[in-house]
């Protein structure tokens, strides 16, 4: 039988203002925690699956109540730093060492085993010093994408960012590390990209074998169903782990409460209706409930 993982960044609502170059503003409440949580635990319990929430330290323990179903559904912590600094692999080694530090710290009051066992970096960029930290950590690493299209989709739009005279704060970041390998392997900190059975244990966001499109959560909600569900079919093959990353804004439109409307223009996947999401989200979940294994990253690493 297949083995697949969900996992979810928890992205708070100011990361994406940040990507889009809109600058701060307030939020009395972030929808991302109030409203599209609550409606991806409903999800996992529907489905009877797990999953791997990735979290910023800085963000999640003022919203600790939003997590009170991840025991319950088997689900584990994972680090997503403690700011979500786009810019984090750019850090020393010092000032990247204190964020996981901060992260893990803060993070393990809200992990069913009190413990954190990896990371996933802001905007999937590393670097060597990042990664060397992660090594250091004892943690398993899941920030590669290995989507050439991606890479040059992101690239473009930071471009035409900056000729309207807007700063995204998300980076281009190293082709190379967009064109890795599709199933996990042991790697170092310095070519991340390339199986070399170093320290690292890498287990990289699954994309279709044959075309690398992404297979997550922004593409199911961008393609029809029928071909998004083909490519499943070839990764559930191909792959030894289905590795469906999606993010906690894929479950919420613009209609939800706190969803500001400046975010909508820039963010085009809010325009979809909730109820068309959560579909689709069902979907794929109860399918992988029903043809694989579904673990955690956790599990998998230790495997």
């Amino acid at each position: 039988m297949a083995r697949a993982a969900v996992t979810i960044d928890v992205d708070s609502l100011s990361c994406y203002r940040a990507i889009h170059g809109l600058g701060e503003a307030p939020l009395d409440e972030d929808p991302i925690y109030t409203v599209a949580l609550p409606r991806f635990f409903g999800l996992l319990a529907e489905a009877k699956i797990p999953a791997t929430l990735f979290c910023i330290g800085r963000d999640a323990p003022a919203h600790a109540g939003a997590f009170a179903r991840v025991g319950e559904l088997g689900c584990e912590i994972a680090s997503h730093s403690y700011a979500h600094d786009y810019a984090l692999s750019r850090r020393t080694p010092v000032e990247i060492r204190e964020d996981l530090l901060r992260a893990d710290a803060a993070l393990r009051a809200l992990s069913p085993s009190g413990r954190i066992a990896g990371f996933r970096a802001p905007g999937y960029n590393t670097s060597p010093a990042l990664l060397n930290e992660v090594i250091a950590l004892g943690y398993y690493d899941s920030s590669l994408l290995p989507a050439p299209m991606y890479f040059a989709a992101r690239a473009a739009a930071i471009g035409l960012y900056r000729a309207r005279g807007r700063t995204s704060s998300s980076l281009v970041g190293d082709p190379r590390a967009f064109a890795g390998p599709l199933s996990p392997y042991r790697t170092s900190a310095e070519t991340p990209w390339r199986e070399t059975g170093g320290a690292l244990l890498e287990l990289p966001m699954t994309c279709a074998p044959r075309t690398r499109v992404p297979l997550f959560g922004t593409s199911l909600n961008a393609f029809p169903t029928r071909l998004f569900h083909r490519w499943v079919d070839h990764a559930l093959e191909a792959v030894p782990l289905f590795n469906f990353e999606m993010h906690a804004i894929d479950l919420l439109d613009a209609h939800d409460a706190g969803v500001p409307p400046e975010l909508v223009e820039a963010q085009p996947d809010l325009r979809r209706s909730i109820s068309e999401k959560l579909f689709r989200f069902s979907k794929l979940f109860r399918r992988l409930a029903d043809e694989a294994e579904v673990v955690t990253l956790a599990k998998q690493a230790s495997a």
